[in-house]
């Protein structure tokens, strides 16, 4: 009689934890770019004459690979309180009409999110952009005591000063990968193979730790304010960025989703949606290479 409890014990739990079906999934591209149009009152050579017919060319297999994926939904680097603006520049384009201002039609919103969801026919795109520096705005209201102590936060970061620094000997390790620089990179890349670069693994690592490394170490003992400012005003921007996504997510009818942000964003988008057991980060080189 134990034997056979053991069994039927034993196969209970190989039914409950193995024989369990995965949830639908939404595929989710997380496309991480420069700013296309921030280049073009520098002497950069990134932005590489966005408008020639190579690089339109280019622009044009990129949206076309985007367009095979058929994303449901697109969502851009844009604030929802500018959500009315875009929506305006959007309907212009579906009706032949394309931006005046250099900066507009130069910026990777239109030049692959709009040009992209034109093509499978959406009626909008959606822009999920958190802005920290939006608290300082005169007529920013706090929603609630949270906002308004994250407002005072912002503030008060803004007026920290303190230049000692915890075990700086680690901290001011350089970066231990060479990469390429990217104005020459992209002068000898097509655009794909360049957002590709963009989205390497060690370029993200790069990042990262160059933005930050250095707040990290400043304070001694206790004292953690820049790294509750990396907290609050980098990770918690993308954080908000993830849910801005959530809030728009139709499960039931979405299978789809394109993210366009700067590369920057990536690392901790990409690991926000890795660890929701209904979404499915989708490989950059199956789309562009």
């Amino acid at each position: 009689m134990k034997t056979y409890l053991k069994i039927v014990l034993f196969a209970f739990i190989c039914t409950n934890s193995f024989g369990q079906t995965d949830p639908k999934k939404i595929k989710i591209i997380l496309l991480g770019t420069f700013h296309f149009n921030q280049t073009l009152d520098s002497s950069s050579k990134l932005h590489s004459n966005l408008f020639s017919p190579k690089r339109q060319s280019e622009v044009e297999d990129l949206v076309n690979n985007l367009v095979k994926q058929k994303p449901d939904k697109i969502f851009l680097e844009f604030t929802p309180k500018n959500q009315p603006f875009y929506d305006s520049i959007y309907n212009d384009y579906l009706n032949g009409k394309e931006p005046e201002k250099l900066k507009l039609k130069a910026n990777e919103i239109f030049q692959l999110g709009m040009k992209t969801a034109k093509q499978l026919g959406h009626k909008k795109v959606y822009g999920i952009n958190y802005q920290p520096e939006e608290l300082q705005d005169s007529t920013y209201k706090p929603k609630n005591k949270i906002d308004e102590a994250i407002k005072n936060l912002y503030f008060a970061i803004g007026a920290f000063e303190d230049s000692a620094r915890t075990n700086k000997e680690f901290y001011d390790l350089p970066f231990p990968y060479k990469l390429p620089k990217q104005d020459s990179l992209l002068q000898k890349s097509t655009l794909s193979n360049f957002l590709l670069s963009l989205n390497n693994e060690k370029k993200l690592m790069r990042d990262e730790y160059t933005n930050w490394n250095w707040l990290y170490s400043v304070g001694k003992e206790n004292d953690m304010s820049t790294t509750d400012y990396v907290g609050t005003f980098w990770f918690g921007t993308n954080v908000r960025n993830y849910n801005n996504v959530l809030r728009n997510t139709d499960y039931k009818k979405d299978n789809c989703y394109l993210l366009i942000y700067g590369s920057s964003h990536i690392p901790f988008l990409k690991y926000m949606f890795k660890m929701n057991p209904f979404f499915e980060v989708v490989d950059l080189d199956e789309i562009l290479k």
